[in-house]
């Protein structure tokens, strides 16, 4: 028999000061004999992965690297703003990633919870064309939140291409060149989706947060995903105004005009 103790009966053993668990988290391959409020899976990979007759709690990294491989799907049960939450608490208190562990988990809930479709292989008259209630140019708006005098990510686009970043370029650049591409996303995801649309009466906090969620779970995927799931400590909260740059920066934006 193989068990892992997870979930929050796990992380309040492992980490300070977290709150008491409701039921009993656990991958097992059998039945617990006499436990009530059991929540159990599992998938034939486990016995790879964790060995036959492992029995116990999860670690500090194996607890952080669980919770981190499902934060890419917004589930119905509504626990991805837990999920964010906990992944802050666990790396504050020295959790890290096993990265070999991601990778085997993430494949097992792609087979779950299904592949993230992610298609930036396209003009970007064909990307933007959607249901999105358009006021202006979707470039413009992100000039008018850009930390310079361009959007970052026009420094990583392959030769050629108008979306199609080239990722060997921003996995080679500074670190905070990488956060500030991604914010820019985030930001003008925020705007684009939320904000503008609502004549600039909604929450620009509320924004960013459906933004950020959406940019994990819908718009990146892979490397790039995982990069702001790992940094929600730093992406959590926008580091600037953004709704206040953007109107700063009004005569950057360009009316938008449907061409069919």
């Amino acid at each position: 028999m193989t068990y892992l103790i997870i979930g929050s009966t796990a992380a309040h053993q492992r980490f300070d000061n977290w709150r008491e668990p409701k039921d009993l988290d656990v991958f097992t391959d059998s039945p617990l004999p006499g436990m009530k409020s059991v929540d159990d899976f599992w998938h034939p990979s486990f016995s790879e992965i964790w060995g036959p007759g492992r029995r116990g709690l999860a670690s500090k990294d194996e607890l952080y690297t669980i919770k981190l491989s499902h934060i890419y799907w917004d589930l119905r049960n509504g626990s991805w703003e837990k999920h964010a939450y906990d992944l802050v608490q666990m790396k504050a208190q020295g959790a890290q990633l096993d990265l070999d562990l991601h990778k085997r988990l993430y494949t097992v809930w792609e087979e779950r919870y299904g592949k993230k479709q992610v298609d930036l292989d396209m003009d970007k008259a064909d990307f933007f064309d959607d249901a999105v209630p358009r006021r202006y140019d979707h470039d413009s708006v992100h000039y008018s939140v850009a930390y310079g005098d361009h959007p970052m990510y026009e420094d990583f686009l392959k030769d050629g291409e108008e979306i199609m970043m080239d990722m060997k370029k921003i996995w080679a650049a500074p670190f905070d060149q990488q956060v500030r591409l991604f914010r820019e996303e985030i930001y003008a995801t925020a705007l684009e989706r939320k904000v503008i649309p609502s004549n600039y009466t909604a929450s620009p906090h509320a924004a960013y947060a459906w933004a950020l969620k959406r940019t994990i779970t819908s718009l990146t995927k892979g490397k790039s995903a995982r990069f702001i799931a790992e940094n929600l400590d730093i992406f959590r909260k926008p580091d600037v105004d953004y709704v206040q740059r953007h109107k700063d920066q009004a005569h950057k934006l360009i009316p938008f005009e449907r061409t069919n």
